[in-house]
């Protein structure tokens, strides 16, 4: 592995590990924070954060953005403001099992339309790869018990997080055609804002309706990780591993999005780390590797 894929696959772990938080924080805050006033403020939030670390290049960026603006308005209503509020309504109405199994299809959706939209093919090596972290996925959900998986029941709140899988699909093969000369920092910004003016009209819907997010620890906390953490970090940490090798790969270390979330389950949500997380894990993990992963070089090839 060189050493540009191991700076990319670094981020696209971090960014996983940031947005698994925030679906255990998600479904944790569910009855208490409404899901279009969350994705407003942290949107918000996000901006505010990336004002002074993108002011020097932001004219600039600017101008590269409004000669492309259909395209980073469509990126930021995909990836700020649908994907974020469809998956928050979803966590209200299923079960945790249920959103980690269906997230862990996340990356046949954006292979799929990278196959569709750029024609990139999907290689025996990638569908392999899919196939071993899928499994080490689902081992993990059942709790090291696959008769659990024939169980499962699926409501609307996995029709929500089914459909905003696809949303990601679509952002992710988007961030394909990121204009030349825009900036990681700029980029993410200007999702940030424009992704908090969709939202807006939504979120002062919640409060004719009564639903605010709430001055507590609970609702200023949940604004912060997700403002800090889920948009700043996970988004830039994303968007520079996309940059490095391509959205059909950066994508396979999404699929490690459960496997973190039960992690932070057991730190977070006081659950015990048992030996299914201990096999599935590694299983998972090893799958992602070798589906991104370049096939050895023959000897005299």
């Amino acid at each position: 592995m060189n050493r540009n894929f191991m700076i990319a696959a670094g981020l696209a772990a971090l960014a996983s590990l940031c947005w698994a938080g925030n679906w255990v924080l998600g479904r944790a805050i569910r009855a208490d924070v409404p899901p279009f006033g969350l994705t407003f403020w942290r949107w918000a939030l996000a901006a505010v954060i990336l004002l002074p670390f993108g002011w020097q290049r932001l004219r600039a960026d600017w101008a590269v953005v409004r000669a492309n603006l259909p395209l980073v308005a469509a990126m930021a209503l995909l990836s700020a403001a649908m994907f974020q509020s469809m998956t928050y309504i979803g966590l209200h109405s299923t079960e945790a099992i249920n959103a980690l199994l269906v997230s862990a299809t996340m990356p046949v959706f954006i292979v799929i339309i990278a196959w569709v939209v750029l024609r990139e093919r999907l290689t025996a090596r990638q569908a392999a790869g899919i196939g071993v972290s899928f499994c080490g996925v689902a081992y993990v959900i059942a709790r090291g018990e696959p008769a659990r998986l024939l169980s499962l029941h699926f409501n609307v709140g996995d029709a929500w997080i089914l459909a905003a899988l696809v949303v990601w699909g679509l952002y992710s093969v988007l961030l394909k055609f990121k204009p030349a000369g825009l900036s990681a920092v700029g980029l993410t910004f200007f999702i940030a804002v424009m992704g908090a003016g969709f939202i807006l009209p939504l979120h002062l819907w919640e409060v004719g309706q009564g639903m605010t997010v709430p001055l507590t620890a609970a609702g200023i906390g949940s604004v912060l990780y997700t403002g800090v953490f889920a948009s700043v970090v996970a988004l830039l940490s994303y968007n520079a591993a996309v940059a490095r090798i391509g959205p059909s790969r950066s994508v396979f270390f999404l699929h490690l999005m459960p496997v973190f979330g039960a992690g932070l389950a057991v730190v977070f949500l006081g659950e015990r780390l048992e030996a299914f997380h201990l096999i599935g894990f590694p299983i998972a993990l090893g799958g992602v590797l070798f589906a991104t992963s370049s096939p050895p070089s023959k000897a005299g090839a």
